[in-house]
């Protein structure tokens, strides 16, 4: 038996469904809609498809009511179709709507698994009953339409999407059809525009939209952009009216009310009602005067905030105004003149604001800043005399420097000049007394040979003495020579190995001041090292970068207790005088005293800023060389 229907009859085609009948020819899946005024024109649309698709040999599913069922299987023999043939053959298969959808629903909304089970099975069914490979599916639905008028609109958004997903896996196409009074309200229109875009093709619910021509229906779709575009922007302005309404009816912070021409409350929302303490029916007809207290009633104010808003377009400002109890607030309050659509001034909105704790805050900064400010002047008063204590105290730490190291110069000139001489005298007597004795008197020559070691080893004693109370060849050789020298002698006297970092041969001299200042930090760090560090060795390195002077004096001994140290800049006064000499003469010359130690030693460094003079910079920028 052929699997192709031919009618019994002669086939009736219509003019006005042979554009849709187009729409289905070939092997392209279409996702066809339809907008129908009455059932009656779909089926006269809906029977010539159906009927086309029977003589093709194709399957044919028809998802609707029983009424639309017998609507449209009645005209389809009264075409001359053999329906119970194709029905025999499985070619041609009814559906309930809302029993099918009911199948693939859960917890109201569209379940993809029971769809692809259920819709994607009976697809597969009227594809076997084809038997022919070429062949194709027509499907009719209205379980969308079903859904829609039950106003579930999400659910026949997804159920539209759900078709579209099974056409990926199963080769058919869909026809499906909405009443258009079912998008009668404004509020549709985007939901509308949804239901379209989920559709290859849209026809219009027009039976002659097929008999216009061109220019005709280009005309038409003219006129339905522009109805359209303006129903969406009706809908889109009254949406926007609702939600801004809603937004001000919900405002609690904010008291935001309108007042008519004269001044008089004509809305009044929960804010308002939740700062002012009156009820809409309290409020609404009285005038906005009732807000402020009886001394700005007596001046007119509430009359001439009003007047400026109205001049000026808007009028803003902070007050004491009154709630329905008496009690007073402080308010920000914004007044703006309305106009309507023609620019006629329609009333005035107001937005009040209670201020009255971040008023209070801002007295209460205030009052703080004036004591804090106070303060802060006494501070500055007790800072400035402590700093003028502190530059004194320096000055007269700095003056009892300079006069001790003159002093040194003083005793160190005296022991060289007087004792010194006098010691020396005093050897020369007694070396001649020693040559004027006797041999036989070998016990005085004797006690003579001891008195002229005594005096030389007494001369030696006061020219050491008088070298390091000033050394005279630091001021006429410099740092590069006083310091190797007073090593060597520092070596013999106290038995510590000494080393020095090669100083650089174009090191030259420094200003006299920083030049005594380093070498009293060495003879001092010295001291500290013959007397307390128990160390053995001492390392001295001395050198000239990046604009200072740097004076390391190394030992290994067994360092300064930690307890100290962790005193910060209270360490070196808690250290001796000794220290504190040399970090004062560091201060003086703007530089800096640093003390490291550890369990391995103590290393002492005086950093003082150095200028190179420009004479001795040499054409590249660097140090010359002496």
């Amino acid at each position: 038996m052929s699997s192709r229907l031919e009618p019994t009859g002669t086939r009736v085609s219509s003019s006005a469904s042979a554009p849709l009948t187009s729409m289905f020819a070939g092997d392209q899946h279409k996702h066809v809609v339809r907008f129908y005024s009455d059932y009656k024109g779909l089926t006269e649309t809906l029977a010539p498809i159906a009927g086309s698709a029977l003589v093709a040999g194709d399957a044919v599913i028809i998802i609707a009511t029983k009424p639309h069922q017998e609507s449209l299987t009645r005209r389809l023999e009264s075409l001359g179709f053999d329906i119970a043939n194709a029905i025999a053959q499985g070619r041609y298969i009814t559906l309930d709507a809302a029993e099918t959808l009911n199948k693939i629903m859960l917890d109201d909304w569209p379940s993809p698994a029971r769809f692809a089970d259920v819709i994607g099975g009976v697809i597969q069914q009227a594809r076997a009953a084809t038997r022919d490979d070429r062949s194709r599916v027509f499907a009719f639905g209205e379980m969308v339409a079903f859904l829609w008028g039950q106003g579930k609109i999400d659910a026949t958004i997804r159920l539209e999407q759900l078709w579209n997903d099974l056409a990926k896996t199963h080769s058919f196409s869909l026809f499906c059809a909405y009443p258009m009074g079912m998008f009668g309200r404004t509020e549709l229109a985007e939901p509308f525009l949804k239901i379209c875009a989920e559709h290859s093709d849209v026809v219009p619910g027009h039976s002659s939209a097929g008999l216009l021509s061109q220019n005709e229906q280009l005309r038409t779709i003219a006129r339905l952009e522009q109805k359209t575009q303006a129903l969406e922007a009706e809908a889109a302005l009254r949406q926007s009216e609702e939600r801004f309404q809603l937004l001000v009816e919900s405002v609690q912070d904010y008291a935001i009310f309108m007042l008519d021409v004269e001044g008089r409350v004509s809305s009044w929302n929960v804010g308002a009602r939740r700062i002012k303490g009156y009820k809409a029916s309290e409020i609404i007809g009285e005038h906005c005067a009732c807000f402020y207290p009886q001394e700005d009633r007596e001046s007119g104010k509430p009359q001439h905030d009003l007047e400026a808003a109205r001049l000026a377009g808007r009028f803003e400002d902070e007050a004491w105004r009154i709630r329905k109890d008496g009690s007073r607030f402080w308010a920000n309050v914004i007044i703006t003149a309305l106009h309507d659509e023609a620019g006629q001034f329609c009333g005035f909105s107001k937005i009040t604001r209670d201020s009255t704790e971040r008023m209070q805050a801002h007295e209460a900064l205030r009052r703080t800043n004036e004591h804090l400010g106070a303060e802060i002047a006494e501070r500055i008063i007790a800072e400035r005399k402590l700093h003028n204590s502190e530059r004194s105290l320096r000055n007269l730490s700095a003056q009892l420097l300079r006069l001790q190291d003159e002093e040194r110069r003083r005793l160190g000139r005296e022991l060289h000049d007087s004792i010194g001489q006098y010691l020396a005298v005093l050897k020369m007597g007694l070396d001649s007394l020693k040559s004027d004795i006797a041999p036989t008197r070998n016990e005085t020559a004797q006690q003579l040979s001891e008195c002229v070691a005594l005096a030389e080893q007494a001369i030696k004693e006061v020219r050491t003495i008088s070298y390091l109370l000033h050394p005279p060849m630091l001021e006429e050789m410099g740092l590069t020579t006083a310091i190797p020298w007073y090593l060597d002698g520092f070596a013999k006297r106290s038995g510590i190995e000494t080393t020095l970092e090669v100083i650089p041969p174009d090191f030259g001299r420094l200003p006299p001041d920083v030049e005594l200042a380093l070498f009293r930090v060495l003879q001092e760090s010295l001291t500290n090292v013959h007397r307390h560090s128990e160390s053995v060795t001492a390392h001295v390195r001395m050198m000239v970068e990046n604009g200072t002077v740097t004076l390391e004096v190394r030992d290994d001994g067994k360092g300064i207790p930690p307890g100290i140290l962790e005193m910060g800049p209270d360490a070196l006064g808690k250290m001796g005088v000794g220290l504190r000499g040399m970090n004062e003469r560091m201060r003086q010359l703007g530089g800096t005293l640093e003390l490291i130690s550890a369990d391995s030693g103590t290393t002492v460094r005086a950093v003082v800023p150095y200028q190179v003079p420009p004479s001795e910079v040499d054409a590249d920028g660097q140090r010359a060389r002496r």
